[in-house]
């Protein structure tokens, strides 16, 4: 729809827009405002009228008017369209018919699937024995609409009697052809968990094989289906649950997260209503972000085993990305909520309620015997390693409250552990900022460190001729960007950013935070080309090139005196 979306932002003042929701305060050319989407008492959201945008730098969150209204009036793109529409005095046949069906239809479709999964299983006592036995009462089927699909062609035919067309079903997600050129339904003999939107729209669906049917002694058959990615399903974005959970969750700033459709609609039924459940991709982004407006602390449950902590630790970097405090359920001797709910319908909240913070938990593990009974090497390491996550929390004083638990546990003062803490080397920064994101996102220390250098840099000339005389320690993305090569999302987002900057922070601060950023980045560099240095030594010694190790030596030591003097 890019003409509609052109149309709607060229009609709509950003700032006469966001003045209806928000008090923004003129800062130069740009305006100011307290984020509605996270809790803060000084200003870190800015509006820039000229590049028709607005971005937060306390959580993150940016776009345009469209996207503040999918945000602030939790609506998908195609109704954020129709609301802006009726906002800028625009007629809604402005917006082409043929697209607002596009939408509408699969909305519609999807709607009567549900009606048939629900009537199908209903009828089929087999699968709801199973279902009781698994400990789903019928209340919670119903308010979940938990279906069962029975294969075939047998939904296709359904919605074609009820005036869809077989293409409907097909861009839907719910019908595909087979080799043959034969259209079947997506889900065969399956029990159907609808995916709702954040306003309760159906969008998709999780099919799960049901035990004893044929499809299930198939060896190249998923356990669970998932619906493909649609106009109005993208997996990344939608949480199983959240439409129904997420008014407890802005109540209790908490949120829970579990890995199925079971484990969410046990727990639910067992009263803990601030919960969603990850299906069919991990946590993104923009999952976070959604749930980072509601809840500033997240309860996850992970295995005791090495496997287990290493997940931890990666998901509680990304986390902490975010700015979520963790906390870790101990489920006993329950390999899943489901289970233990299913056990003890009050064995979940009392987890919960007991919930150790992450790091505290990780502490426990580390700083056991091996810590206790290891030689200085080996304690030095379980320390950096635990430095490492510290490192991740944004918070400086939750940080700083998970430093001063580090000092007691391990005997180290706390000024020592944060010297050591702004040393770590590049291995180090990049083994703790692995995200787990589905898709293979991470955290990269570097460009941020980038990023922040050069917005500031924009705010002071002075300021701007050091990093140009510095840029070679620069990521490429950000030396392109002083040298004029901006683009202009990037160009937007720095110039809030150095907008931001100069109204947040003291000429003093401002001068002491760009020394320490240009530092640190001069670091992870040089960490860096040391790594690149100690891997083609050990090459040309493997290959007994004895003038490349001579000259790989003394570049290796150059470059070990140059990080000595900024660690110092």
């Amino acid at each position: 729809m890019p003409k509609d979306v052109d149309v709607i932002k060229e009609k709509i003042d950003v700032v006469d827009f966001l003045k209806s929701y928000l008090t923004l305060t003129p800062t130069g050319k740009n305006f100011k405002a307290l984020c509605p989407f996270h809790q803060e008492k000084t200003p870190s959201f800015f509006v820039s009228p000229e590049r028709k945008m607005w971005h937060c730098f306390g959580c993150g969150l940016g776009g345009d008017v469209i996207k503040f209204a999918m945000l602030y009036e939790h609506i998908e793109f195609p109704e954020a369209l129709k609301f802006l529409a009726e906002k800028a005095g625009l007629q809604i046949q402005t917006l082409n018919p043929s697209e607002q069906r596009e939408f509408g239809i699969l909305y519609d479709v999807n709607e009567a699937a549900v009606k048939f999964y629900r009537e199908n299983l209903l009828r089929n006592q087999n699968v709801l024995a199973y279902l009781t036995d698994r400990g789903l009462k019928p209340e919670t089927m119903e308010e979940f609409r938990v279906g069962y699909a029975p294969g075939g062609d047998e939904l296709v035919r359904f919605l074609v009697k009820n005036r869809y067309t077989v293409n409907d079903a097909i861009r839907a997600g719910l019908a595909q052809k087979n080799a043959r050129g034969l259209v079947k339904d997506k889900f065969y003999q399956r029990i159907v968990f609808p995916i709702a939107n954040q306003v309760g729209k159906t969008v998709a669906f999780t099919g799960r094989v049901v035990p004893g049917a044929p499809e299930a002694n198939l060896r190249d058959v998923p356990k669970y289906l998932n619906s493909p990615e649609t106009i109005i399903f993208n997996k990344s974005k939608v949480l199983y649950g959240f439409d129904k959970s997420k008014q407890a969750i802005g109540e209790t700033k908490t949120v829970v997260i579990v890995e199925g459709q079971m484990d969410l609609l046990m727990a639910w039924q067992s009263g803990i209503k601030n919960i969603v459940a990850v299906s069919g991709t991990g946590l993104t982004e923009e999952h976070l972000l959604r749930l980072r407006r509601f809840a500033d602390t997240v309860v996850v449950s992970f295995d005791k085993d090495d496997a287990g902590i290493k997940a931890l630790e990666r998901s509680l970097d990304y986390f902490h990305n975010f700015d979520f405090h963790v906390k870790v359920i101990d489920l006993g001797k329950f390999k899943d909520p489901a289970d233990a709910c299913k056990e003890n319908p009050d064995f979940m909240k009392t987890a919960i309620s007991w919930a150790k913070p992450a790091l505290s938990y990780l502490m426990g593990i580390y700083f056991g015997a091996s810590y206790q009974e290891g030689d200085i090497p080996a304690r030095k390491r379980i320390l950096r390693h635990i430095l490492s996550k510290i490192d991740t929390v944004k918070s400086a004083v939750e940080k700083g409250m998970w430093l001063n638990e580090c000092s007691k546990l391990s005997g180290i003062g706390e000024n020592d552990l944060r010297e050591e803490m702004g040393n770590l080397s590049v291995e180090e920064i990049k083994d703790s900022s692995a995200a787990f994101v589905s898709d293979g996102n991470r955290i990269d220390r570097e460009e941020e460190l980038g990023r922040k250098l050069v917005a500031i840099a924009l705010t002071n000339k002075a300021f701007l001729d050091m990093v140009k005389n510095e840029q070679e320690f620069l990521p490429e993305k950000f030396r392109k960007i002083i040298g004029g090569e901006m683009n202009a999302d990037d160009s937007a987002i720095l110039e809030l950013e150095a907008s931001y900057l100069s109204n947040s922070l003291d000429e003093k601060t401002i001068k002491k935070e760009f020394n320490d950023l240009l530092r640190k980045l001069k670091i992870l560099s040089i960490s860096e080309t040391k790594s690149s240095l100690k891997k083609a030594l050990r090459e040309a010694e493997d290959s007994d090139d004895e003038k490349s190790v001579s000259e790989l030596l003394t570049r290796f030591s150059d470059e070990s005196k140059k990080l000595n003097d900024l660690k110092k």
